[in-house]
């Protein structure tokens, strides 16, 4: 997620992220391709509405649920081709991204079927947040049918209706995005050249109640400018870049600026970061990662703002996961 030269323009009315959500970064590689699942399969076990759970999307188009605290399975949501980011909204109902189906997916915190599907076709939704102080529900399209098309970002006011976009050509795959405790909306995207995997990452401003996409450069943390962005969040204080496993964060205000950092010793991750808030009002106290390979699934938990070595890892029930959200029990 990043912009040197942004220009978006908005088409029509506008439109807390517990990520990066949603929000997320895999542009150096192909998108993954999910297996085939069949529908009706979700399953939930009685009485987790009454806990944190914790959402994984996998590459085998399985969403895991998991008890927070315990770490434990407790549920998979099978409805889905290939699910990608998440977030959540002020209720705890939990959005999914499905890159495969051209939808957005919402759920009851602790349910097992859908509450809604919001059909994006024909553009294909990679990442999503949600407004705090609005609940205007923000998507980024990856692209439409072609991996190669130019994407937008769809602003959908209060979750609802039709979306306002947000498109330029120097930001053809919008990838991530979030939302902060202002309703202040940040967003990551790349540039293909050519067919080349090399790639150029730019990111995109959009204050509350403006209806205008500004240019944001981000200082970037080498010389040589931006490395490949995992996810992009807010952590109750800050804006969090993921790159490499390192966490950068910023503030706004009329320019950006590295205010810290943040090491994670684990293996980095491989997709959105989702922030733990025991207060939604201060800054949040665990951050959790996903890491997939061939060899190797796991989620991460880590110490926030601390950073360090994982202090807890699921492993089990995992395939290649990639987006997580966190849904706080009402």
């Amino acid at each position: 997620m990043t912009i040197s030269r942004l220009g978006f323009t908005a088409a029509g009315a506008v439109a807390l992220a517990v990520l990066l959500s949603g929000c997320s970064s895999r542009g150096e590689t192909p998108l993954p391709v999910a297996q085939a699942v069949a529908r009706g399969g979700s399953w939930i076990e009685r009485g987790v509405a009454g806990h944190d759970l914790l959402y994984a999307s996998n590459a085998n188009g399985i969403v895991n649920v998991y008890r927070y605290w315990q770490q434990t399975l407790v549920g998979e949501l099978t409805d889905f081709t290939q699910p990608e980011g998440q977030c959540t909204d002020a209720n705890s109902d939990v959005y999914i991204t499905d890159y495969g189906a051209d939808a957005v997916v919402e759920y009851a915190h602790g349910g097992n079927a859908p509450l809604r599907t919001i059909d994006t076709t024909p553009y294909k939704p990679y990442a999503c947040a949600i407004d705090p102080k609005t609940g205007d529900l923000a998507v980024a399209d990856y692209s439409n049918a072609s991996y190669y098309s130019n994407g937008n970002v769809a602003v959908y006011a209060h979750a609802k209706g039709k979306p306002a976009y947000y498109s330029s050509s120097d930001l053809e795959h919008p990838n991530g995005l979030g939302y902060d405790n202002y309703g202040d909306l940040l967003v990551t995207g790349f540039m293909l050249y050519g067919s080349s995997s090399y790639t150029y990452t730019y990111f995109g401003y959009l204050p509350a109640k403006s209806k205008t996409f500004k240019v944001m450069d981000l200082p970037p943390p080498e010389s040589s400018g931006w490395p490949y962005v995992d996810g992009i969040a807010w952590d109750g204080k800050y804006w969090v870049v993921d790159a490499y496993g390192t966490l950068y964060q910023y503030s706004i205000n009329i320019k950006a600026e590295l205010v810290g950092t943040v090491e994670l010793n684990g293996r980095g991750s491989d997709g959105p970061v989702a922030f733990y808030y025991p207060n939604p009002k201060k800054q949040a106290t665990q951050v959790v990662t996903t890491y997939g390979s061939e060899n190797s699934s796991e989620v991460d938990y880590y110490d926030y703002p601390a950073g360090g070595s994982p202090i807890h890892e699921i492993t089990h029930g995992l395939d290649k996961p990639f987006g997580v959200a966190i849904s706080v029990r009402k």
